[in-house]
């Protein structure tokens, strides 16, 4: 039986928390977020009941920054998460400002997006929230759900979905401390930031992916890459391409944590014109993703933050924003991919497709999202790059 339990009025962070919170402005918002498209008008009152269901379920959604003299911390906020009208969903989720909930419903005549900062949770969990979201809307239209592996909002918070899942399963005695390089930055002329979000036939790619001997992510990667080349060739530079890739740390250590419990690898482009080769190389590289990997990385920066445990906030912000410009500035881009969300079958039919938009980050100029419902696959692009080129040679290559 498992022990039920509301969250404080106070969450201190877990490290990736601390570190987006010490980060958080209007050039790096620290936000990412998951649209759902419906074949229907969407109905907002109950997408608002809906939303008042979760929230109830899952508290800590509904949070505010604050800072203490040591940390940052979620306060619980006591008012209703309201949902809001914005017409276009390719909009860039911006920052929040102080005092607002952290936690953003916003949605337009057939779509809604749940955007949050990172401090409250990571894709995986999201994807998990949003389809939660999406069965109870529904079945407050009237619809019989089977809610397996599905949150049920009629059961009461659980202490694992809201635990520190670094600091369970660190072990301060493996750790690994991985150099940064000096990377191609893609050269390109600034502009606002924008997202550009495109669908494909999922099962065509795979096929394609399963003609190279590759993963759909190992493929797509493979086609990011390519296109990197062929701009740096361009910019005149000889620097390494690398890909920041986001890693579930539930795949080694299951948890039922929806805070954040994620991880990352950097994949170096195998220096090949040959396609083959260059996938090969990346499936290599993935391949050396395991356990121990995952827990020597988390154990590094749980170590980090027990060692500041007693240095001031104003100082160890500082800190932790030197080393966060460190590790973006060794990344050329970032690929995030949610991969397959299994929705009911009773909704499935009813939902056009799912995005996934990460927020703009100043030092990475093109940052990519994939996720897949049914068979359709989105490849959502946030990029500050005046000119979009190089992501429509992507796109045309993936169709």
């Amino acid at each position: 039986m498992k022990k039920n339990i509301i969250p404080k009025n106070r969450i201190k962070l877990d490290h990736l928390g601390q570190y987006y919170a010490s980060i958080h402005c209007k050039e790096n918002p620290g936000t990412f977020g998951i649209s759902v498209h419906l074949k229907e008008n969407l109905k907002p009152d109950i997408l608002q009941q809906a939303v008042n269901d979760i929230v109830k379920r899952l508290p800590h959604l509904n949070v505010r920054l604050n800072n203490g003299f040591f940390w940052y911390y979620h306060e619980v906020l006591k008012n209703p998460l309201k949902i809001m009208l914005q017409p276009d969903f390719s909009t860039p989720a911006r920052h929040f400002k102080k005092g607002e909930p952290l936690t953003r419903i916003i949605y337009g005549e057939r779509h809604f997006t749940v955007e949050v900062l990172h401090t409250v949770c990571d894709g995986r969990s999201l994807a998990k929230i949003v389809s939660a979201l999406l069965a109870r809307y529904f079945e407050i239209l009237g619809y019989a759900i089977n809610k397996k592996n599905i949150i049920n909002p009629q059961d009461s918070p659980t202490k694992e979905e809201v635990e520190d899942a670094y600091k369970r399963h660190a072990d301060l005695r493996k750790q690994t401390h991985e150099k940064g390089q000096d990377v191609y930055m893609p050269h390109y002329q600034l502009t606002t930031p924008k997202v550009i979000t495109q669908h494909f036939d999922l099962n065509k790619l795979k096929d394609k992916a399963q003609a190279k001997g590759v993963t759909l992510t190992e493929y797509i990667m493979t086609l990011l890459t390519s296109e990197l080349a062929k701009q740096r060739e361009k910019d005149g530079c000889q620097k390494p391409i690398t890909v920041n890739v986001p890693i579930d740390c539930r795949g080694f250590f299951p948890s039922e944590c929806l805070r954040n419990f994620v991880s990352n690898k950097t994949i170096i482009m195998p220096e090949s014109m040959n396609f083959t080769d260059t996938a090969q190389g990346i499936k290599a590289q993935l391949t050396q993703i395991n356990a121990d990997y995952i827990q020597e990385k988390i154990s590094e920066l749980e170590n980090l933050i027990r060692i500041s445990n007693y240095i001031p906030l104003f100082i160890k912000k500082w800190l932790i924003k030197k080393i966060g410009q460190a590790e973006s500035t060794g990344h050329s881009t970032a690929f995030s991919n949610l991969g397959l969300i299994k929705l009911p079958t009773e909704i499935e039919d009813r939902i056009e497709m799912m995005s996934f938009a990460l927020g703009a980050e100043a030092h990475v100029p093109y940052q990519f999202g994939c996720v897949a419902t049914q068979n359709t696959l989105t490849l959502t692009t946030t990029t500050m790059a005046k000119d979009n080129t190089m992501i429509e040679n992507i796109y045309a290559a993936l169709k």
